[in-house]
């Protein structure tokens, strides 16, 4: 049994480089009896099961649908770019589609997988645009919107986020790179100290890992990075002491 987890690749359409190396790890790498955790932000948009993503993304879709058929778990955590899936997965069977975290234990060892948009508590301004826009008000305007018109608002969205945020940590003040590695870190060892062996989270594209000793334990947090830029995802396997970095195919 191997455990597979990857977030953040952004995908921005079905040409996308990345589009494909996903499809061949979810076809190709996981078998029967394996997990696969999907950490949020797969794709910079996909909002609601519009026919215009479901077409967009169709292979994928057909990766995921044929690996929980073959006995593969898949757990979807959406992220800040990809919400309101749960009726993209809902005839699939094993997988399920998760608004912020899951935890998962194997052999003995606790997981904990979040996101991580939200672990920054002083980010206000993002946390109260995270709650409108999955209210009910903006839920009843996805279900009646056409597929076209949020294709373009979020294609629009992402555009200007980006004009006003660096994607990855190397671009990043040095300030605000420190910070954010210190807030995850820190959400992380609280984690931990509840009892988890491992921590996964993603969101800042920060290719960072650490290892606590807790209650004479050891325990790992791993952040997933940024794929575009890294090119790698996670595994971990039975008897493994630490989660390992494997390279994209």
């Amino acid at each position: 049994m191997t455990l597979f987890a990857i977030s953040d690749l952004h995908i921005l359409g079905s040409d996308d480089p990345l589009y494909q190396s996903l499809v061949v790890l979810i076809r190709d790498r996981a078998t029967s009896g394996d997990k696969l955790v999907l950490v949020g932000d797969i794709f910079d948009l996909f909002v609601g099961d519009k026919p215009v993503f479901i077409r967009r993304y169709q292979n994928f879709l057909e990766a995921v649908a044929d690996a929980s058929v073959r006995g593969v778990e898949v757990h979807y955590i959406e992220g800040n770019h990809d919400f309101f899936l749960k009726q993209v997965f809902s005839k699939m069977p094993r997988v399920r589609v998760h608004s912020h975290e899951v935890s998962l234990e194997l052999d003995g060892q606790r997981f904990f997988f979040v996101h991580g948009d939200t672990v920054d508590r002083k980010d206000y301004g993002y946390r109260v645009l995270r709650f409108f826009l999955r209210s009910w008000m903006i839920r009843l305007f996805v279900s009646l919107a056409p597929g076209i018109l949020i294709d373009r608002i979020g294609k629009m969205s992402s555009y200007q986020s980006k004009k006003r945020k660096r994607m990855v940590s190397s671009d990043m003040p040095l300030l605000r790179m420190e910070y954010l590695r210190k807030i995850f870190r820190s959400y992380a060892a609280e984690k931990l100290a509840l009892g988890f062996d491992f921590v996964v989270m993603g969101h800042c594209h920060d290719l960072d890992e650490m290892f606590f000793m807790i209650d004479g334990r050891k325990a790992q947090y791993v952040n997933i990075g940024f794929p575009r830029l890294h090119g790698s995802f996670l595994s971990w396997s039975l008897g493994d002491e630490k989660i390992h970095r494997e390279k994209l195919p």
